[in-house]
């Protein structure tokens, strides 16, 4: 579990430096539940034997349910790009 923290308080510490980043994948009101929602994903990697750090579709997947919408059909991935309410990201 001390790789989950070491990990969240990356993420957290990244996106305190870099607001608006954060603002590009989430209503700003559900930054919490993102945190949380980051560190769960991160237990469970640990859990299977992987490293804590989320995968892209697990960060992907995310964002789009912090954004109301359905992670199976509202998925639209080319490349390293993904098509959001915002416009297209770069997930590199």
């Amino acid at each position: 579990m001390i790789d989950v923290e070491i990990y969240m308080k990356n993420i957290i510490r990244f996106f305190k430096q870099n607001p608006k980043d954060l603002l590009n994948l989430i209503p700003g009101s559900k930054e919490d539940e993102f945190y949380d929602k980051i560190r769960e994903s991160a237990i469970k990697n640990t859990e299977k034997g992987e490293c804590a750090s989320l995968t892209q579709d697990q960060f992907v997947n995310i964002c789009i349910v912090l954004n109301g919408k359905d992670p199976i059909t509202d998925r639209k991935i080319k490349g390293h790009f993904i098509t959001t309410s915002y416009g297209i990201i770069c997930l590199n």
